[in-house]
């Protein structure tokens, strides 16, 4: 099946992957906002779900955890992760005021909202609203050419609390051109993170023009006595 030809005035992938600055993130997120699940998400766009069933194999069923989703967009992953661990709590970090409004609006099974709160802030900045307070941290869609690194990755972690885990998805290509493995060896050297395990899944589905595409998922966890 042919994915979905793109309109004069829809935003592209291209577009998102050009971008060089939070500002243009910030710019380009709010415009997208209401039409991301449209003519994005529903385009294929399988890896969110990925990530989120992938982060639920790491929670048992009963366990009432608190997960930050880092750059949670529109929600979907706390969507798709909401109805496999409904005992947990989500909060959504990111820097569009607009997905973050669109995030607002998902709900649970039970008719609750999906995300606990949200913070609007930008990634790329030191975080100090929550400093080792979370038992899981998920991404998706964040760190990818033309959005946040592998420093910015490890900064933000010091969300998690000792012993907190991460879950994040590295679009594969930003993981092999854009220095990650070597930066991740150090910080595990350091006793910063836990020796990662790396995932290779799917960003597209078989509809999607952009099938092939390639994400890392990588799991590691915060040592008890933090190296900060």
């Amino acid at each position: 099946m042919a994915s979905r030809k793109k309109g004069k005035d829809e935003i592209s992938l291209e577009d998102a992957y050009a971008l060089t600055t939070p500002e243009q993130n910030k710019t380009l997120y709010d415009k997208w906002a209401p039409t991301y699940d449209a003519e994005f998400v529903a385009d294929d766009y399988v890896y969110p779900r990925i990530v989120a069933e992938y982060l639920a194999t790491l929670i048992e069923d009963d366990e009432q955890l608190s997960v930050c989703d880092i750059g949670c967009g529109t929600g979907a992953i706390g969507e798709h992760f909401a109805r496999l661990r409904p005992l947990c709590e989500i909060e959504g970090v990111d820097i569009s005021p607009q997905m973050i409004a669109q995030a607002s609006t998902k709900m649970r099974d039970d008719g609750t909202p999906v995300y606990k709160e949200f913070h609007e802030i930008n990634l790329a900045k030191p975080i100090y609203f929550a400093q080792s307070i979370y038992d899981f941290m998920v991404s998706a869609g964040t760190f990818t050419l033309g959005h946040l690194g592998a420093s910015d990755m490890l900064a933000i972690s010091r969300v998690l609390k000792p012993l907190g885990i991460a879950c994040v998805g590295i679009n594969k290509q930003h993981f092999e051109q854009h220095g990650f493995r070597p930066v991740i060896a150090e910080a595990v050297e350091e006793r910063f993170i836990t020796q990662p395990e790396y995932v290779e899944v799917d960003i597209y589905g078989p509809s999607s023009e952009h099938h092939g595409d390639k994400a890392i998922i990588a799991v590691f966890g915060r040592p008890s006595l933090q190296n900060d």
